[in-house]
């Protein structure tokens, strides 16, 4: 007892003097208040510097590990969800602090690569179901999942899909001569008849490629996490056609599809042409490069270089500038309805869309700034600031889905296949879907949803507890282990099973953990109401009815009262939004024939999201789905 008592007193006296050497770094434990929405009852995550990790529930009914940008997270739910933010601020060791960040990154690299090889594999099978049917000459073959889970990157620029089953050949236009320089300086590198020795290659390897083996050994992922490393059948036969389609693209003196590209009104200054005829010398380097790669995404990176070679040189013609549509197939439409009411925040995206080209257009063109990769980012700018400025023309715009590099995709074309019998397809097929079977089941026993045992909260301190044990090689009286050294290196140990609701959580860390400070993170609605001290402005944004700082959305139950700054009178104002999701649907009931039950369902939820506020337990806030990034930025964050 006494040597007990000694050390402790050494140990006081050590942190007291050299606090710094032993408290060097800080996470953030973070709670998110609850809301309509994802993660409705509240949501906890763990901040180390600009990175964010936190557990999400899928529709799949498993649990998974996201990480996100510091920036970026805090924008999701303080501004679009209007919810606030409670922050701890964990003092913590540097050792300490870089065994959690590095323990979650591992996982959430892990996790990734285990969900990547389930879609590899379900691509695998897409693909040899197709030719299986094709090999029993069976042409009723439809798989709508086959077309959208399989696609050419970059071949939608230059073709439809149309016209590469049908082999038809495009007339050349403006736009040959650029592609016909582009041929003869391949053909000065690396001989006159290059390209078709490739193209007979790249057949040659279809012909003879075989579907991967899957084997079931022992346990389907390592003691690390991370599955076995399999080269996927879907995606080397997706990298040959590729291949094969930049190929004829250069061949054939393909030209742009007209919807791959549009013409700003922002003209080419003196300066731009300097730099536009650098960066097109600049990416006819990169051409001959990449069409001679190894890598097996080269079929892929020429599509694009031969793109935006063609905008370039279609820049420096017309004296305006002109650049490729980066949009993605599948980016979030909206529909005029949907943001006519909502005039001053996309009056503001514009604004902001604008500034952010002019400064990407600025690094562009400053002395250590050309380059593709800034060039992608005016691309992404003007992209941007094109689309929105539909929103004057009273068109539907597409709100998000702009990419670094455009992908602008088509279903896998029949342009070659693997000479395969139907005996190893079948085989091939069988082995797959065993395997499959496996990790899906051995993925869901170990990431399976549960609301109680394993949620947002659970995951955490179990993922931060398997990180304060990983440096442990001791057997046996694990728990202790990892009590002591929790306590040791956070302050305190927390149960995941006794706390796994998220305010509880924040509390039960406020109480163990080494808590330097907490602070409340102002919501997009707290910010503005701040800005004027008035009651009468107070009064009238206290209700949707008469708010000017929210407008009713579709992401949102229809509600009357705003519940979180007015605790005393929550439950009174609970009963209206209970009232009003009734209303809901009631009126639900009637419009289910022509909205296919929306409304219905909206006020159902209107209804479950204020009962609890008949218990003083605030969940109506609202969204604001259209607010600005820059907004969120300029206002401190």
């Amino acid at each position: 007892m006494h040597f007990k008592r000694k050390s402790f007193f050494i140990g006081l006296v050590w942190i007291v003097l050299c606090p710094s050497l032993v408290f060097a770094a800080s996470f953030e434990y973070l709670y998110v208040e609850a809301s309509e929405g994802n993660s409705s009852g509240g949501h906890s995550a763990i901040e180390f510097g600009d990175e964010v990790y936190h557990f999400q529930h899928h529709d799949s009914g498993l649990i998974r590990l996201l990480k996100q940008d510091k920036p970026a997270f805090h924008f999701q739910y303080r501004f679009l969800q209007n919810r606030r933010i409670h922050l701890n601020q964990v003092e913590v060791s540097e050792e300490t602090f870089n065994q959690l960040r590095a323990h979650f990154k591992l996982q959430f690299l892990a996790q990734s690569q285990q969900f990547n090889q389930l879609d590899q594999l379900h691509k695998d099978a897409l693909l040899l179901r197709r030719l299986l049917y094709k090999a029993s000459q069976k042409e009723t073959f439809f798989d709508a999942d086959f077309s959208e889970a399989l696609q050419i990157n970059g071949a939608g620029l230059f073709y439809t899909e149309e016209q590469l089953n049908a082999q038809t050949k495009e007339p050349a236009t403006q736009y040959a001569p650029i592609i016909n320089m582009m041929r003869k300086k391949i053909e000065q590198r690396y001989g006159n008849d290059y390209l078709n020795i490739r193209r007979e290659q790249i057949i040659a390897s279809i012909k003879l490629l075989t579907p991967s083996h899957w084997p079931i050994v022992g346990d389907i992922l390592s003691k690390d996490n991370f599955p076995a490393t399999v080269n996927s059948f879907a995606d080397t036969y997706r990298d040959y056609i590729t291949g094969l389609i930049a190929l004829k693209t250069l061949e054939k003196e393909q030209n742009l599809r007209e919807d791959a590209f549009f013409i700003s009104d922002e003209l080419v200054t003196k300066k731009d042409r300097v730099v536009l005829a650098r960066l097109r010398d600049q990416l006819m380097l990169n051409l001959l490069a990449s069409v001679n790669s190894k890598r097996p995404d080269w079929g892929y990176a020429t599509l694009i270089n031969v793109a935006r070679l063609m905008t370039l040189d279609r820049s420096l013609q017309l004296g305006r500038w002109v650049f490729l549509d980066d949009y993605s197939n599948d980016s979030e439409w909206l529909n005029v309805e949907q943001f006519t009411h909502y005039e001053k925040h996309m009056q503001r995206q514009i604004n902001d869309a604008k500034i952010n080209l002019t400064r990407a257009h600025k690094a562009l063109l400053s002395v250590d700034g050309l380059s593709e990769a800034r060039y992608s980012q005016v691309e992404m700018s003007a992209n941007r600031y094109a689309e929105l400025l539909k929103v004057g023309q009273h068109k539907k715009i597409r709100y998000i889905g702009e990419k670094a590099l455009p992908t602008k995709s088509i279903g896998l074309p029949d342009m070659q296949l693997p000479e395969l019998t139907q005996q190893k397809l079948l085989m091939s097929l069988n082995e797959l879907d065993a395997y499959e079977g496996q990790l899906l089941a051995t993925l869901k026993d170990r990431y399976r949803y549960d609301l109680v045992t394993r949620n947002c909260v659970t995951e955490l301190f179990k993922t931060m507890d398997q990180a304060l044990l990983a440096p442990i090689k001791v057997e046996g009286l694990k728990d202790e282990w990892i009590r002591n050294d929790s306590e040791n290196s956070l302050g305190g140990r927390i149960s995941g099973a006794f706390n796994f609701i998220p305010f509880i959580s924040f509390q039960a860390v406020q109480e163990s953990y080494r808590v330097s400070h907490s602070q409340l993170l102002a919501s997009y609605r707290d910010q503005q109401l701040a800005k004027i001290d008035d009651p009468m402005f107070s009064l009238r944004e206290a209700n949707t009815l008469t708010s000017t700082l929210y407008k009713y959305n579709s992401d949102d139950a229809f509600f009357i009262f705003f519940t979180d700054n007015s605790p005393m009178l929550r439950p009174i104002f609970g009963l209206f939004n209970t009232v009003a999701g009734m209303g809901q649907s009631v009126f639900g009931l009637v419009s289910w024939p022509y909205d296919s039950g929306k409304n219905l369902k909206a006020g159902a939820t209107g209804i479950l999201m204020s009962l609890p506020e008949l218990l003083f337990f605030n969940m109506r806030k609202g969204s604001y789905p259209y607010l600005s990034y820059n907004q969120f930025v300029d206002e401190g964050q």
